[in-house]
């Protein structure tokens, strides 16, 4: 698969081994840091498992600016973050808590995004069970490089809104 032309909507914060108090399960946010609404009906989510595959409803826009948070388990985020509403789900597969390789593809099947995390060092350690999440400093950064991505201030993460760690 080659790269998309259209990088515009990006991995933005990643949620893959919650605390023991408060798991909402695994999540993937995704934001669209173009002026423009991006159609990503019929996009695909894929873990590092060429079978695991998250195809999203045909009908799918993103706003400009916006946000969307793609959940192993709706019931389970809801309960957790009752006041996020842009989300989709159920991916049938979880993410791997010691790193994993996140794909995002769009309907032509181009590879618009990608994120290898780890556990360990450039990646902050702190979002590997303690309830941080993985959050983007910067979209307009290069996502797959850990010194890119910091452990949310926020308990839980920031679903759904600008990242806690922003600059």
């Amino acid at each position: 698969c080659g790269v998309s032309i259209n990088s515009d909507v990006v991995i933005n914060e990643i949620n893959y081994r919650s605390s023991n108090s408060a798991n909402p399960e695994d999540w993937v946010e995704l934001h669209n840091k173009a002026d423009e609404s991006i159609a990503i009906g019929l996009w695909v989510l894929k873990d590092n498992n060429y079978y695991n595959v998250f195809t999203f409803p045909e009908d799918i826009v993103l706003l400009p600016g916006n946000y969307l948070v793609l959940c192993k388990d709706t019931v389970a985020f809801s309960q957790n973050f009752p006041d996020v509403a842009n989300i989709l789900g159920d991916f049938d597969f979880g993410l791997n808590g010691d790193g994993e390789l996140v794909r995002l593809f769009d309907s032509n099947g181009l590879l618009v995004d990608m994120v290898e995390y780890d556990d360990e060092d450039p990646w902050p350690p702190e979002a590997g069970g303690t309830g941080k999440t993985l959050e983007l400093i910067d979209p307009s950064q290069d996502n797959n490089m850990g010194e890119h991505w910091a452990a949310s201030n926020a308990e839980g993460g920031t679903p759904g809104e600008i990242n806690s760690v922003f600059r």
